[in-house]
């Protein structure tokens, strides 16, 4: 399986938060939406919960929103609601210039 996160950047305190929670808890589910573009799952959150994953030889079990029509998503701190077709216009525009990671 291959996922392109939403963001590159991270907290490495974070992760090893994160980490931590996740030798408890186990695999991570995370929210994603197919890309036929790219043959990919473009991740609209987790990106701690997917390299912790990767960290700990997990693999992320993936919540598949792409049939959906509105999602609740977190930008900038607050939940805001979402279209997804226009949510995967903008992941499939950023996949290029973010992280890619194979499980």
């Amino acid at each position: 399986m291959t996922i392109a996160l939403l963001h590159k950047h991270y907290s490495e305190e974070h992760l090893a938060e994160v980490m931590e929670q996740m030798k408890e808890l186990g695999a991570p589910t995370v929210r994603a939406i197919w890309s036929d573009l790219y043959g990919l799952w473009l991740a609209v959150e987790g990106c701690h919960r997917i390299r912790a994953a990767v960290e700990l030889g997990e693999e992320v079990e993936i919540e598949d929103i792409s049939e959906e029509e509105t999602i609740e998503v977190q930008e900038d701190g607050e939940m805001v609601t979402r279209r997804v077709e226009e949510l995967l216009e903008e992941l499939n525009d950023n996949a290029p210039y973010t992280e890619i990671i194979d499980f």
